[in-house]
């Protein structure tokens, strides 16, 4: 004979602890008891809030991973000093030197799963590596431009990396040199002058068709001038290069912008990267309303050439 489910087995009356609460009865053909999300079973005397509880703790305030390749150029090494207390990084370089225990040496130009280990877990990814000389020829550029371009992006892809900042360059509008219009915009049609700017537009390229591809923010910075080192606007040669000017606090602010901006609507974006140079001749307008980028110095400016004279009769 089976057991009726609806009385109770003890055969007894309910317990003192239990009467005012809810009794859960085991289903009739076994399992988990059903409960009715509006029966408050659980009870806290100490008042807890599970929604105020996991509130505290937020996933955003863990510090974002970037990886940098090209960690040892000179871009890469303002980055870092900048951004060592920042950011948890990832360093990359062919070649680091003696100074450089914690940058991973490694070879881009060949795919490798070896080195793919390095962007899992990765949130941003700041691609730097590439040849500096803009005079380089195409046979200089292929294997450091062309093919580490692409076996970065493949391994941001596997990775599921969120979003891609590239280094490309303004030689991609240096056809305009000799006649400039009023502004030069992202908007206007390429106009490299040689084959450098030629791959930079092809990286941009390849970026594009990455982004909508597999859902990757991918951001080209197309870099003004920047000088190794001190990078003062007075050695300069023209006002050309000036009006390119990129300071080195500039182009921190500028890669600060482009790691950490909200960029809801758009996977693939082009920026000019210079400073707030007298002139305006690099239409900064997508940098500053699409990033959030505000540069704060000025090649042109009274200041820079106090300093360089004060810098002449201190020696």
């Amino acid at each position: 004979m089976q057991p009726d489910p609806t009385q109770d087995p003890t055969g007894g009356d309910e317990p003192e602890a239990l009467a005012d609460g809810p009794r859960f009865l085991p289903p009739l053909h076994g399992g988990l008891p059903i409960l009715d999300p509006d029966e408050a079973y659980v009870e806290d005397g100490e008042g807890f809030e599970p929604d105020e509880e996991f509130d505290e703790f937020d996933v955003d305030d863990e510090p974002r991973t970037v990886l940098i390749t090209g960690a040892c150029s000179d871009v890469g090494r303002k980055l870092r000093t900048a951004w060592e207390d920042v950011y948890d990084l990832i360093l990359l370089d062919a070649d680091p030197g003696e100074e450089d225990g914690d940058v991973f040496k490694v070879d881009l130009t060949a795919f490798d799963e070896e080195w793919t280990t390095h962007f899992h877990g990765v949130d941003t990814v700041v691609h730097l590596a590439a040849e500096p000389d803009e005079d380089a020829t195409l046979a200089d550029l292929v294997r450091p431009d062309l093919d580490v371009l692409a076996n970065v992006l493949n391994a941001s892809a596997l990775a599921a990396v969120e979003r891609i900042v590239f280094a490309s360059s303004n030689q991609v509008m240096s056809g305009l040199r000799q006649r400039p219009p009023e502004l030069i915009s992202t908007d206007l049609p390429p106009n490299p002058a040689g084959v450098y700017g030629a791959i930079k537009l092809a990286a941009e390229r390849f970026g594009r068709s990455l982004a909508h591809a597999f859902d990757v923010t991918f951001v080209a910075v197309r870099l003004g001038t920047v000088q190794p080192g001190a990078n003062r606007p007075e050695s300069l040669k023209d006002d050309w290069d000036r009006k390119l000017w990129l300071s080195n606090g500039d182009l921190v602010r500028l890669f600060d912008a482009a790691v950490e901006a909200e960029i809801e609507d758009r996977l693939f974006l082009v920026v000019n990267g210079v400073s707030r140079n007298q002139g305006a001749l690099w239409d900064l307008t997508d940098a500053a309303e699409v990033l959030g980028y505000l540069p704060e110095d000025d090649a042109f400016a009274p200041r820079h050439q106090a300093e360089a004279l004060d810098e002449r009769h201190s020696h």
